[in-house]
């Protein structure tokens, strides 16, 4: 698809507590080998989309050296364009940095470029999308606005806050709604967004008369309120979650120890790519015990992890105990420690003999580069 251009919208990510303090949630470690970048990248690579920008809202530096040089997501390294888009004065006043700002800051994106077509995806929902058709159904009904949603049926419980949608028999948008937990069955918002290049254009120069704060999500829901654009309505039937909190982010990483979730995000005809690093592979000692459980490569085991995430890098000690834990790139746990529904930040140590049990409900968080 040369005439579109993919765009990793960071503007609406969450925070995810204080695992985000210091990155933003599309760098953040995803099951031990990921970032969520990752999963939209690998969309708009899978795609065949090969020109793709990123909507940076604030730490540029953490998913710059996530990119590396991008090479692990394009086909083809002097054709494709990786284009990262900021806007400067926003980062000063957060309430005035959406991603419309950003675009209005970078609108060479929009008079420069001979795409037609932009496709904006967000990493917080993780959902392994093939623009594929979407962009073709867009094309074939001459529409000016698709945006993709799926239909859930926990609605009092996910996608708490987020926009979802009441649809008209044609499949077109009549109504955008807050998502106040009141329903079970609604249209969610995958805040995944396919709009022609000259129609963002006029939203661009339309929300000037209207309000600085406003993000493209805003605008069109105040375009279909005042039936300003026809928008279109794109189901999507396959795995999508929302990681939208701290508690999410576990329960999520956590569910996919089930292969048939599993199956549904990673699939072999759409593989999700990430940066590679040389490391060895991980080392099991004569004493480890492993049982349902992510290991990254680099981590040395000497004791017993049971349901649990490591990254990159980490060393368990020798009679040490995890159940229910995350933890992140580098950290050292000593021996005959016991830990349980814990959350460790990158770089932390804990010392020999040390127990820190949170609960399923209430798991504990450890800074990053702590020493305990």
């Amino acid at each position: 698809m040369k005439d579109v251009i993919g765009l990793l919208n960071t503007h609406n990510d969450p925070e995810l507590g204080e695992l985000t303090e210091n990155r933003p949630l599309a760098s953040t470690t995803f099951l031990g080998r990921y970032a969520f970048m990752d999963v939209v990248m690998s969309n708009f690579s899978n795609s065949g989309i090969d020109t793709v920008g990123i909507l940076i809202k604030n730490h540029q530096r953490s998913i710059l050296k996530h990119m590396g040089n991008m090479s692990s997501w394009v086909s083809n390294t002097k054709t494709d364009k990786l284009t990262i888009l900021s806007n400067e004065k926003g980062i000063l006043n957060p309430a005035y940095n959406t991603d419309l700002a950003n675009i209005k800051e970078n609108d060479y994106i929009l008079y420069d470029s001979s795409a037609s077509i932009l496709v904006f995806q967000t990493p917080h929902i993780v959902a392994p999308i093939d623009f594929n058709p979407i962009v073709e159904g867009h094309r074939a009904k001459k529409d000016e606005v698709t945006v993709v949603y799926k239909k859930i049926h926990d609605g009092d419980k996910d996608f708490l806050g987020g926009y979802c949608f009441d649809i008209d028999e044609n499949g077109y948008i009549q109504k955008v709604k807050i998502n106040d937990g009141s329903e079970k069955d609604i249209n969610a918002s995958l805040e995944t967004w396919i709009i022609n290049r000259v129609v963002l254009a006029k939203i661009v120069e339309e929300s000037k008369k209207h309000s600085f704060t406003m993000g493209v999500g805003d605008f069109l829901r105040y375009a279909v309120e005042n039936n300003l654009l026809k928008v279109r309505a794109y189901e999507y039937k396959g795995y999508a979650r929302n990681f939208n909190s701290l508690d999410k982010y576990i329960e999520y990483s956590f569910e996919l120890f089930k292969p048939e979730i599993a199956s549904s995000l990673f699939r072999e005809e759409w593989p999700i790519f990430t940066i590679t690093h040389n490391t060895a592979p991980a080392l099991y000692k004569t004493s480890s015990k492993i049982s349902n459980s992510f290991i990254a490569n680099g981590c040395v085991i000497n004791g017993t992890v049971t349901n649990s995430i490591l990254c990159r890098g980490v060393h368990v000690g020798k009679g040490a105990k995890l159940d229910r834990c995350i933890v992140l790139r580098g950290t050292k746990i000593g021996e005959k420690v016991t830990l349980s529904n814990v959350v460790i930040d990158k770089y932390s140590i804990v010392t020999d003999r040390h127990t820190i049990e949170g609960d399923k409900d209430t798991p504990i968080y450890i800074h990053q580069g702590a020493i305990i």
